[in-house]
């Protein structure tokens, strides 16, 4: 289980005021690809997609996390289907910042602590606050339908 997921089931075990099904049953994160630099390896992990068995490094912490994102829907774009996350106000702009300073480097999205896709590479920067991933899985919908769920329980706990 994520470090995220535990922190706020026991933030809401201990405050007493809430019960497990107002808890989100996944957690997602997103991490950018790491520099080519020798030096930053020391601060990096490896992410292996689950068909491709791709391997990439990237940086050890994560740039977005799941109250980041307002929504998920699918899309088809000429590179097959896609997941197009937007992303809130306050993140839109932090990731504009992150989009100049990571240009031709991949998004990868972890899904419940394993990598399940990335993006294309950056490749100017981004000010809608929205971008694709390519999700290494058959089975979007349900997929959807988790992360949007997430998103609903984590709102709905901030605003509690």
């Amino acid at each position: 289980m994520e470090y995220g997921v535990v922190l706020v089931a026991l933030g809401l075990l201990f405050g007493g005021c809430k019960t497990i099904k107002d808890l989100p049953k996944s957690d997602f994160q997103f991490f950018i690809e790491q520099k080519s630099n020798r030096d930053d390896l020391f601060w990096s992990s490896t992410a292996i997609l689950p068909i491709s068995q791709l391997n990439i490094n990237i940086c050890s912490q994560p740039i977005l996390l799941a109250n980041d994102v307002e929504s998920v829907s699918i899309a088809q774009s000429n590179f097959g289907k896609c997941l197009i996350f937007q992303l809130t106000q306050r993140s839109a702009i932090e990731f504009y910042k992150l989009s100049v300073d990571g240009l031709g480097r991949k998004i990868v999205f972890v899904f419940n602590g394993k990598a399940l896709g990335l993006s294309m590479p950056i490749c100017n920067a981004t000010l809608d606050g929205t971008f694709a991933i390519f999700p290494e899985t058959e089975d979007l919908e349900p997929l959807v339908k988790d992360i949007n769920d997430t998103i609903l329980k984590l709102k709905k706990l901030k605003e509690t």
